[in-house]
């Protein structure tokens, strides 16, 4: 592949670049199918779905690790 000019390392960065944008949407649209499954308030939800929205990845795997499920969870302690 040297014989065009084209590295390893801009391949490598080219597939990360077309794969970001895919991997953000379908987390995105995974946290929300799951959102509209929890019975959480309305303001909780909206609150929800704009940071699933704006932050890329951020927000849907901030979702995931809080885990909301609109009932108190029982702690081990």
């Amino acid at each position: 592949m040297h014989d065009f000019g084209i590295r390893s390392g801009f391949i490598f960065l080219h597939l990360l670049n077309c794969l970001l944008p895919i991997l953000w949407l379908v987390l995105s649209i995974t946290a929300l199918f799951m959102l509209k499954k929890r019975s959480l308030g309305e303001t909780a939800t909206a609150l929800w779905a704009i940071l699933i929205c704006v932050l890329p990845i951020l927000g849907a795997v901030a979702f995931w690790v809080v885990s909301p499920n609109g009932q108190e969870q029982e702690g081990a302690g």
